[in-house]
């Protein structure tokens, strides 16, 4: 048995003489688990010291002969690292970063005499400038995930050098051989596609019968010169490009494995032991998921001392506006104002994607602010930004390891619900709604984002939550069991004002400015305590585990080890489907049937299709089962005819996830705003369009549309602009016209693969005959009474779905859509009303025929 703190008195320090209590437990577990268990975790809060656990036990392994390295997210992380390895006398420690490798310290990390400090990118790489560590120790180990996913997953981002034309030209591919399996591949290809649609997963059926052509076409292509990194990835995954999903997004195609093949990397597989440290360490399972890794076994769980680290301030979008609506960024730009007033002005932004981090990034410049990008493996802006005075600092995935404490920064904004970093985690949301490791991952990133600003006690931050999504996820119990213990009052306190308006929220911050360095008292009276009750069983969150078996199957397949992949992958769906988790139980039948097919005899297409048929029989009618129904079709040789609704429900999906409770009463005042004044009817129409289906918004500016609907059909991507026009003459008068032909005209100028259509809200039934002959062919003339039936008639159905489907679980789902999709209209019934009809009006009696019909 190790005596840790003999080991820690036997340094001599002056400072670091005693172990505080869960230090020692936590060290004491970590002894007696060793010999059995070479992957293990600590989850200690911030502060709590976990720096001074990691380099006793690399102190230990030091002793016992063995190399150590020590992985950090970012260099100031691993500057700590060393400077509290000064207070250990006789622990020899080094530092290693991209271009700086001195022979002497590479000696003495290579023959375990000293303990190597690097960040992960430098660890993991395709062409290390170390040796693999018998002992590896991951600080704020889910960092780890974007140096690891990094060295497997080909980017190939739509807006790049090089990349539009790869991009564009992968999709071709894909439209050649299954034009009609994928319904918004065309409008992405184009880019005409909304930005939030989600990504398409090809068919590993598809991706067999192109994956030659996208070899030669990725091996010739420009992109690969522009970007240095993605040549290293390709190198590494080109030859096992049978063994990848590729999904097509609207900002980007990735081309990975499902789960990193992290066994087979020399820096992990040659490795005796791996320890791995966090504030948020979370579900032992879903760190090997999301790392790759062997079974992690976590130290049980010690009591420690709550570590006070000043105030901290939620607030959340009180509001459905979008996360960049004019009014949610002017909300923000106001704290940005107070910031700036109230200290040095340094802001994060902690960007849940790329996608949104360009965004953020160039409205900031735009505005004239100095940005700081921080980009995967690069830190050197963190450095930059904490030097410059009103600056911004935007991210893109990254929740932790990150630290701002004192003054170098008191705002931090959450753009978006960390829900999805990556394609596929945004595959996953949209279309595997029970995958319960997705609601946790959105606590955990919660938790670890609101701890950024806030290190120690005199700290204080203001944390703003732009999303109108965060109310109802943080609502979830499945969410709010993620959350760490001291973030949940914090997030309490910002949900209460939740369902108000901007101005309460405002007042909020006000406050904050106020009062955040006045000194933090004593914590208050206890509120009443709550009569025992028993509780309900809460559903999302995960009941079984089965990371091991996914991790296995996917390794396997990447080592070509068909039969291996096969039987894990099942054990996994098995797993899950007993648990009641049917959408994530039938992907990894899905990744069963990749396996088989990868095989290429005739049988195994045989096997494969009857591992989709296994997972599909008797399954609900939710997006993800009418895919993979698609898919079997698909094996069979049969081209799967019609139209799918499922863009329809995967938006009302989201907007359930996203507005919950508040829909009934934000639809019926939309359907009262519809009647109602200028600016009322262009919110309504915003709900009009989300109750559609659409991607609805509100541009900004005088002369700006009053409204914009995008959408994608399988040949276009489809744009609406809208004019309200409220009283005025009896008929439409040629001006009203030539004002919309003209916003039409700018938009396709700007969209020019869209199929750009003018929509006029108008009380009139009638139009002048010169505003009639310019019309014909351009616009859509629309009655305040089709806009209403049009409004009641998918108001009723979507109320219908989303009470069928109760809380969410697949089989509500599917039988929610079931009963609804039976009274939907038919085919691309959207676009077809809203094309131009000449002179005629679009008016009630057209609606109820369509849906009467």
């Amino acid at each position: 048995m190790v005596d840790f703190q003999e080991r820690l008195a036997s340094f001599g320090g002056s400072r670091l003489t005693e172990l505080r209590p869960a230090q020692l437990a936590a060290l004491s577990a970590y002894g007696e688990m060793r010999p059995t268990h070479p992957d293990i975790g600590i989850e200690l809060p911030t502060g709590a010291g976990k720096t001074l656990i990691a380099l006793l036990i690399a102190d230990l392994a030091l002793d016992e002969g063995m190399s150590v390295a020590y992985l950090t997210g970012t260099k100031q992380l691993a500057d700590q690292v060393l400077a509290q390895a000064i207070d250990l006398p006789g622990l020899d420690v080094v530092q290693f970063t991209g271009q700086n490798y001195p022979a002497a310290q590479l000696l003495a990390y290579h023959q375990a005499q000293a303990v190597a400090v690097m960040n992960y990118w430098v660890y993991f790489n395709t062409n290390p400038r170390v040796d693999p560590a018998d002992l590896i120790i991951f600080d704020d180990a889910h960092l780890a995930e974007q140096a690891i996913s990094g060295m497997y997953t080909l980017r190939i981002p739509r807006e790049s050098a090089g990349g539009t034309n790869l991009y564009q030209e992968i999709c071709d591919f894909v439209l050649q051989v299954s034009p009609d399996l994928y319904p918004t591949l065309k409008a992405l290809r184009d880019g005409t596609a909304p930005r939030n649609s989600p990504p398409e997963l090809l068919s590993f059926v598809d991706w067999a019968t192109v994956l030659d052509s996208v070899y030669s076409a990725i091996e010739g292509s420009e992109f690969l010169a522009h970007d240095n990194s993605a040549g290293f990835v390709w190198r590494t995954i080109r030859h096992n490009l049978n063994r990848c999903g590729i999904l097509v997004g609207p900002s980007a195609i990735e081309i990975r494995p499902y789960h990193v093949p992290t066994q087979t990397i020399n820096g992990y597989a040659r490795s005796r032991s791996r320890l791995y440290l966090s504030a948020t360490l979370g579900q032992p399972g879903d760190i090997q998921r999301r790392l790759g890794t062997n079974i992690v076994t976590t130290v049980p769980s010690v009591e420690s001392d709550p570590q006070r680290l000043g105030k901290r301030t939620f607030l959340i979008n009180p509001t459905l506006d979008d996360t960049l609506a004019d009014s949610t960024w002017q909300f923000a730009l106001r704290q940005v104002e107070a910031a700036s007033a109230d200290s040095d002005g340094r802001v994060a932004w902690l960007c849940a994607s790329n996608t949104e981090a360009d965004e953020i990034e160039r409205r900031l410049s735009d505005a004239g602010y100095a940005v700081f990008r921080l980009r995967a493996g690069e830190d050197q802006a963190v450095d930059r930004w904490r030097t410059t005075d009103f600056a911004h600092l935007v991210t893109a995935g990254r929740f932790d390891g990150l630290d701002f404490a004192d003054d170098v920064c008191r705002l931090v904004f959450i753009p978006s619900v960390p829900a999805a970093s990556s394609e596929f985690e945004r595959f996953v949301v949209a279309y595997l709604g029970d995958a319960a490791y997705m609601r946790y991952r959105i606590g955990q990133r919660v938790t670890q984002a609101l701890g950024r600003a806030n290190r120690t006690p005199t700290d204080s931050a203001l944390y703003v939550g732009l999303d109108p999504g965060f109310g109802a996820i943080l609502a979830d119990p499945a969410v709010q069991a993620a959350l760490g213990e001291d973030i949940q009052p914090i997030v309490a306190e910002g949900l209460q004002l939740h369902g108000q308006s901007w101005q309460f929220v405002d007042a909020a911050a006000h406050q904050f400015w106020a009062t955040h360095r006045e000194p933090v008292g004593p914590a208050g009276t206890a509120a009443v305590p709550r009569r025992p009750r028993p509780g309900r069983r809460i559903g999302g969150v995960a009941q079984v585990d089965s990371a091991p078996m996914e991790v296995n199957a996917t390794t396997r397949m990447w080592l070509g080890d068909a039969d291996g992949a096969s039987n894990s992958a099942s054990d996994a769906a098995n797993l899950l489907q007993a648990a009641g988790e049917l959408e994530h139980a039938a992907f990894w039948k899905y990744i069963q049937a990749h396996a088989l097919y990868d095989r290429g005899g005739e049988r195994d297409a045989s096997a494969a299709r009857e591992a989709l048929e296994e997972a599909i029989a008797s399954a609900p009618l939710t997006a993800w089962f009418v895919r993979l129904r698609r898919t079997v079709d698909r094996i069979r040789g049969i081209v799967s005819a019609g139209e799918t609704n499922d863009s329809l429900f995967l938006a009302w999906d989201e907007w359930i996830r996203e507005a919950g409770s508040r829909l009934p009463i934000h639809i019926a005042t939309a359907r009262q705003q519809l009647q109602g004044s200028h600016d009322q009817r262009c919110e309504a129409l915003l709900v009009l369009g989300r109750l559609c289906g659409v991607s609805a918004s509100r541009p900004a500016g005088s002369s700006a549309t009053d409204a914009r609907w995008t959408w994608a059909t399988k040949r276009y991507g489809q744009r609406r602009v809208w004019e309200v026009k409220t009283g005025g003459p009896t008929r439409v008068p040629r001006v009203d016209i030539n004002q919309l032909l003209g916003q039409v005209q700018e938009e396709q100028n700007l969209n020019p693969l869209s199929r750009v259509t003018g929509c006029l809200l108008t009380e009139h039934d009638e139009i002048e005959d010169d505003a009639g002959r310019a019309a014909n062919s351009e616009l859509v003339l629309v009655t305040l009474d089709a806009a209403v039936a049009l409004f009641e008639a998918m108001a009723e159905r979507f109320t219908a779905y989303q009470t069928a489907s109760g809380s969410g679980t697949a089989v509500e789902r599917g039988a929610g859509r079931q009963q609804v999709e039976a009274r939907l209209p038919t085919g691309e019934w959207l676009n077809a009303l809203l094309s131009p009809k000449g002179t005629s009006f679009l008016r009630r009696v057209d609606i109820d025929s369509l849906f009467n019909s």
